[in-house]
């Protein structure tokens, strides 16, 4: 008799240890859940919009490069007689071009992030410094896809009397798609990079833009 309540002790105890055991876990589940999750969003987020911004300045860049388009092959300028600026036009073909091509190399870069994993350590999410680096390791892999638009800009700016500095610049604007569910919420980055620039020498007239689209 004296056994059998022994082991019926031991059982319950066992039984106690074991429901101990489960309401922990899913304490420590419902804490991830509540908790770290957001920050976990807001650091992916953050990841993905530096590597999306990466991506898309190596984009800028090849295609440029790949082009070799100078400001004249980009922009026209034209002078009256007593050597005032009439205007500045495009060249429509050469900027379409430009536009063209920074859209497939950027897409083609942001393409190359599809799958990522970044991986953070639980001391990483609780915000505590001093546990920075420990704990088990969270992978999180997302599904990288993305959307590219592309616009051409000239702008104005005094460089000294008669003297205006012509920067043409492309502006890229990418929305990044993190995963197929919407777990994680998109990310929109947009940069702006000077591809050619001029100093223009002479008045220009007052009906010229500062800054124009093309």
């Amino acid at each position: 008799m004296r056994a059998r309540r022994i082991r019926g002790r031991r059982r319950k105890t066992i039984r106690k240890i074991f429901v101990t055991v489960v309401m922990l876990v899913i304490v420590f589940f419902s804490y991830i859940e509540f908790q770290i999750q957001p920050s976990v969003m807001d650091l992916t987020e953050i990841k993905a919009q530096t590597l999306a911004t990466e991506a898309i300045n190596t984009g800028v860049y090849n295609a440029v490069k790949r082009l070799n388009l100078t400001y004249d092959d980009l922009a026209v300028i034209k002078y009256t007689s007593d050597n005032k600026v009439a205007s500045i036009s495009t060249n429509t073909v050469n900027v379409n071009k430009l536009k063209a091509e920074v859209s497939l190399e950027t897409q083609n870069q942001l393409d190359e992030l599809q799958h990522r994993e970044f991986n953070y350590y639980l001391g990483d999410l609780t915000g505590f410094e001093l546990l920075n680096g420990l704990g088990p390791s969270l992978v999180v892999r997302l599904n990288f896809s993305s959307s590219v638009e592309t616009e051409v800009k000239n702008s104005l700016e005094s460089a000294g009397i008669n003297q205006t500095q012509s920067t043409i610049e492309i502006k890229v604007k990418a929305e990044i798609y993190l995963t197929s569910d919407e777990e994680y919420p998109n990310a929109v980055v947009e940069t702006t990079i000077p591809v050619a620039q001029t100093i223009i020498v002479g008045e220009l007239p007052n009906y010229l833009p500062i800054s124009r689209y093309y």
